[in-house]
């Protein structure tokens, strides 16, 4: 794969939106990548907001922009200054995720980095976070950051289905930590154990049957690593049970800062939509989250 070169960072100036910017000032640093500091306003809730302020809302908006993009500069500035890095940044108006997609690839970004929530976080939950609007829209891979540690990633855990976005997962968590220790992990779901509970079949009968889905699992996710390169130091294991729920147990369990899935794996056939185990880890997960996608075909 090629070098990370360009990295975006969304910023509100919020406190998530701080980790967001040295996580990716940080990563920019170790890539030798430069970052695009990307902060957008609402056109809406510009002259909303204006309006309240003042009963000359076109000179209120000038000076909301104004002021904006001189502590947006300063904030550049600063980042620039702390990482040694080149930092470009932009001031954007219309929707975040939309504009924020656009600028991204039109600036061939690799990378792209938001907090877990935004300033309104009322907003964020009714109405969905920007990152996970972004996510929808955007194909660039996406990193959701939560932590503000101040170190490179040290462990990843990545979350495989044996699909093309888990394959391009595989090669992000290289990519992005090349130094840290990662681990593979594969989850056997078993759609016909419910219906054979309700059915009355022994519980011994169902034991073996989730044994030999595992070991299937197993056989198929040794078969899927063997086909990619610089997989055989990563350790890798295979369990039963809720996707979703065994991916955050087993993050917390092996003290991943950070984990890393395909956007959408097999069953999730519309490109708009993340998937319920996605969404589901993007919400209860309490560490940093990469997502990545495969290009269109």
């Amino acid at each position: 794969m090629n070098p990370i070169a360009e990295i975006l960072a969304a910023t509100d100036f919020s406190t998530c939106a701080e980790k967001a910017v040295h996580r990716a000032a940080r990563l920019a640093q170790e890539h030798q990548a430069r970052l695009h500091l990307v902060h957008v306003m609402d056109r809406l809730l510009l002259r909303v907001f204006a309006r309240t302020l003042d009963e000359h809302p076109l000179a209120t908006e000038q000076q909301l922009l104004v002021a904006t993009r001189s502590q947006l500069g300063e904030l550049a500035a600063q980042v620039a200054k702390d990482f040694g890095i080149a930092v470009r940044h932009e001031l954007l108006i219309g929707r975040i995720h939309e504009c924020a997609a656009e600028y991204a690839q039109a600036h061939a970004v690799a990378l792209s980095l938001f907090g877990a929530h935004g300033e309104n976080f009322v907003r964020d939950v009714f109405v969905g976070s920007t990152a996970g609007k972004y996510l929808r829209r955007g194909r660039q891979p996406t990193l959701v950051v939560r932590s503000d540690a101040p170190h490179p990633y040290q462990q990843v855990l990545v979350a495989v289905d044996f699909s093309p976005a888990s394959r391009l997962a595989l090669q992000w968590a290289a990519r992005i930590a090349p130094q840290a220790h990662v681990h593979v992990l594969h989850i056997s779901e078993l759609p016909f154990e419910g219906k054979m509970r309700f059915a009355g079949v022994p519980d011994d009968e169902i034991t073996q049957y989730r044994r030999n889905a595992e070991q299937e699992s197993r056989r198929n996710l040794e078969t899927f690593l063997g086909e990619i390169a610089g997989t055989e130091s990563m350790s890798r294991s295979v369990l039963s049970g809720p996707p979703s729920h065994a991916i955050v147990t087993q993050a917390q369990a092996r003290q991943a800062d950070l984990v890393v899935m395909g956007k959408r794996g097999k069953l999730e056939l519309d490109e708009f939509l993340l998937g319920s185990v996605t969404l589901r880890v993007l919400e209860e997960l309490d560490r940093d989250l990469l997502l990545v996608a495969p290009a269109r075909t």
